[in-house]
């Protein structure tokens, strides 16, 4: 199945918008009110406004760390920024990550070296191929996150 994830720039409270193949939207992305101090959450709703998912960041230093909460399991997604590129783990699954997470043109892989996710970096918007439908949550989770990272799509040489 095709989904596409576009940054939302409307004046609705969404940050990021899920359509499907067709151009219709099937899940917002928003911040969820939160208390100062208190982590970053992302809810991911359906149209009919159901928070069907959690994406928690944690405040872990030198790493990007999310929390996935889909019903009453959750996944943990790690990223840590190195001289040689963007290493990132999953926590709670067998998958891993193929590809380059700083264009955000990537891959997950399963353990048995099965595709569950291809995604492709279209100016604007993400297009993801999810094999698994029982997996889109996630995919979709990871996505999100993903596109959190601060990165630059051309690499350039500074003098300091």
């Amino acid at each position: 199945m095709k989904l596409f994830i576009k940054r939302d720039d409307s004046a609705s409270k969404a940050i990021y918008t899920v359509y499907d193949e067709l151009g219709n939207p099937k899940y917002y992305a928003s911040f969820q009110k939160m208390k100062p101090k208190s982590n970053v959450t992302i809810v991911l709703k359906d149209t009919q406004n159901n928070v069907i998912a959690k994406i928690r960041q944690l405040p872990i230093v030198g790493t990007k760390t999310f929390v996935f909460k889909v019903g009453k399991s959750h996944v943990t997604f790690v990223t840590v920024l190195t001289q040689k590129g963007i290493h990132s783990y999953f926590y709670g699954n067998n998958w891993h990550i193929k590809g380059e997470v700083i264009t955000k043109n990537f891959s997950i892989i399963d353990v048995d070296n099965s595709v569950i996710l291809s995604q492709k970096n279209c100016g604007g918007s993400y297009e993801l191929t999810i094999t698994d439908s029982s997996n889109e949550l996630y995919c979709i989770a990871t996505s999100i996150c993903v596109s959190l990272i601060n990165t630059v799509d051309n690499f350039a040489v500074q003098a300091v």
